[in-house]
């Protein structure tokens, strides 16, 4: 199924709220926090609402869920330069979110595109100035820098070295900082596994990482990147994945109904290339998440529309369409082996 939003000409950033039934989507075009209301019992969206949340040239992108602050989120405002602690006001589809602090990026950086919480630290990939800030927000003048390639995307922390992790897609390079010392390093990705790191997040055993490819095509290719920084690389078999040019991943949540079967969610994007599919693909693993066992896939219905992120929930899975202002909802019934 697919679910017009508001209009607006570039949608990109999902989230949940914990304990609520309710998504909030980013729109960057016109700097609109999108509230999407869903049926507990099927997921689907039974309202949306749009509230500008800044100027229109206030460019609101990140989304990410605050455990220090229950029922708030952070938000990246690219264009205006700041972080933000959002109320979303959950309880009510018709009520405004509020801004409840703002902290200018600082160091001279510029252009925050994703931000997480680690405990008291905000970790925040600055696109424009190519940087990596790390940010205590309990005392933001507690911050440090780090130099990345351009350009830097997404940012997760490793399960089990601490290491963080940057992808950085138009270096086709993959950053490592550890945060105890500082130090960087670089870990270039492989021509012959593809190039153009974009989605990266963490997951079993390790932090994940997806590769988009060219304008030409993608390779279906992504990697887990383990505790000593080496990464095992896997490509989709099947000829439909062999193409495809994938831009992020997600795992299940906790309490998902596939929650035991050892599973990736992968989107592939026309973001680049006209030529390849926006589908959503499950590919999944022995126990030991080294081999694959099975990949299913569904092409959204609407073709060319630059899929952009993926959020699974308890029952289905969503995806944002950049270009088009629509979400879409994936059930079981809906993926084809």
């Amino acid at each position: 199924m697919e679910y017009g939003l508001p209009p607006a000409e570039e949608t990109h950033e999902i989230v949940k709220v914990p304990g609520k039934p309710m998504v909030l989507v980013s729109q960057l075009s016109n700097s609109h926090l999108v509230k999407l209301c869903l049926d507990p019992r099927t997921e689907q969206v039974t309202g949306a609402r749009a509230f500008a949340l800044g100027a229109p040239d206030a460019m609101l992108h990140g989304l990410a869920v605050s455990a220090r602050h229950p029922g708030r989120i952070w938000a990246t405002h690219e264009g205006g330069n700041r972080l933000l602690l959002v109320d979303p006001r959950p309880d009510a589809l018709d009520d405004a979110p509020r801004i409840e602090r703002e902290i200018p990026v600082p160091g001279g950086g510029r252009g925050p595109h994703y931000v997480s919480e680690y405990g008291d630290m905000l970790w925040v990939t600055l696109k424009e100035s190519h940087q990596v800030l790390a940010l205590d927000h309990t005392r933001p003048g507690r911050y440090r820098l780090f130099e990345a390639r351009p350009q830097p995307i997404f940012a997760a922390q490793h399960p089990v070295s601490g290491d963080f992790y940057v992808s950085q897609d138009s270096a086709s390079s993959v950053l490592r900082i550890d945060p105890r010392s500082g130090r960087t390093a670089q870990i270039p990705v492989p021509a012959e596994q593809g190039s153009t790191p974009v989605g990266l997040v963490a997951g079993p055993g390790g932090v994940w990482v997806v590769l988009l490819g060219t304008a030409r095509a993608g390779t279906g290719t992504f990697g887990r990147i383990g505790a000593d920084g080496r990464i095992d690389w896997h490509r989709l078999r099947s000829p439909q994945g062999r193409a495809a040019g994938l831009l992020h991943l997600a795992f299940d949540p906790p309490g998902s109904v596939r929650e035991r079967e050892p599973g990736v969610w992968l989107l592939g994007s026309s973001i680049s290339s006209d030529a390849v599919q926006d589908v959503i693909v499950r590919v999944t693993f022995d126990p030991s998440w080294t081999q694959i066992t099975g990949e299913e896939y569904a092409a959204l219905p609407t073709q060319q529309c630059k899929a952009h992120r993926l959020l699974p929930l308890r029952n289905s899975v969503f995806a944002t369409e950049l270009t088009t202002a629509t979400v879409a909802q994936l059930t079981g019934s809906g993926v084809c082996r």
